[in-house]
């Protein structure tokens, strides 16, 4: 598979390194309320160290994540194909823009569910009480406040897990193993998925860390079960549909869990 002999896309690398940093400080007010009810100490930074730090960290991850994603992602058939268009003139895709919708609502919605399910199983099967913060379960923290942040974990995560990660993983797999044909390409892109997805699963452990230190096996495999799904939905929208389906699902998936089920659950107050 040559790459294409298309010029970099450079006005879509600039533009999602924008969304992902800029974003950023939008999950302050949702930190701040976690800050408040979490049982295990935090250090106390000022809202300017706050907002620095997130700017500094976002443009350390996501300017080499974004650079080699892009880059990786094409040389075997994938990346932001819509972004790329419109704003790089790369070839149209062929089905259009609105074609994404439907797919990326189905399947935050779905997986919305099944994480509810999940947790359900956990709570009222095992026991396990423990806040989940992924999913806004247990956690007395307005909906404002976290629906805020559905606004950047959407642009940074995605970049970083699928444009990144898993065309990162999946391009490996096919150059050390000699992949050749569609088969040998469908299975390494499968591999790559369900790596990402696990380690998807895995980081969202550390917003377990607030509400204690170590965190149970328990509530770790919990975490993990819940996010898996949800990771493995999104490597099936980055590689069927591109970049744009998966940030658009996350979003509403996201929106699902921290806004809508804190206002059924607590109401606008």
């Amino acid at each position: 598979m040559a790459p294409p002999s298309r010029p970099y896309p450079w006005k879509t690398f600039a533009f999602l390194v924008a969304a992902g940093t800029l974003t950023g400080p939008l999950v302050i007010p949702y930190f701040r309320g976690l800050e408040a009810i979490a049982t295990v100490p935090l250090p106390q930074e000022s809202l300017g160290s706050l907002v620095r730090a997130l700017f500094i960290r976002n443009l350390i991850l996501l300017v080499p994540a974004t650079a080699i994603g892009l880059l990786v992602a094409r040389k075997i058939g994938l990346g932001a194909p819509y972004l790329e268009s419109w704003l790089d003139g790369a070839p149209r895709p062929a089905e259009p823009f609105s074609s994404i919708v439907g797919p990326a609502l189905f399947w935050a919605t779905v997986t919305a569910l099944v994480a509810f399910a999940i947790d359900a199983i956990f709570r009222y099967g095992l026991g396990v009480t423990f806040p989940a913060p992924e999913i806004h379960a247990r956690i007395a923290v307005p909906w404002w406040r976290s629906g805020l942040a559905s606004f950047w974990a959407p642009w940074a995560e995605e970049i970083f897990d699928r444009l990144f990660l898993l065309s990162l993983v999946a391009w490996l797999g096919m150059k050390l193993f000699r992949v050749s044909g569609e088969r040998g390409r469908w299975i390494a892109l499968g591999v790559a998925t369900v790596a990402t997805a696990l380690f998807f699963g895995w980081y969202h452990i550390d917003n377990e860390t607030l509400f204690a230190n170590p965190v149970p096996l328990i509530v770790q495999l919990r975490t993990v079960l819940i996010i898996l799904p949800v990771g493995l939905a999104f490597g099936w929208l980055y590689i069927r549909r591109g970049l744009e389906a998966v940030i658009l699902s996350h979003f509403v998936i996201d929106v699902i869990v921290h806004a809508v089920r804190p206002i059924v659950e607590h109401g606008l107050a």
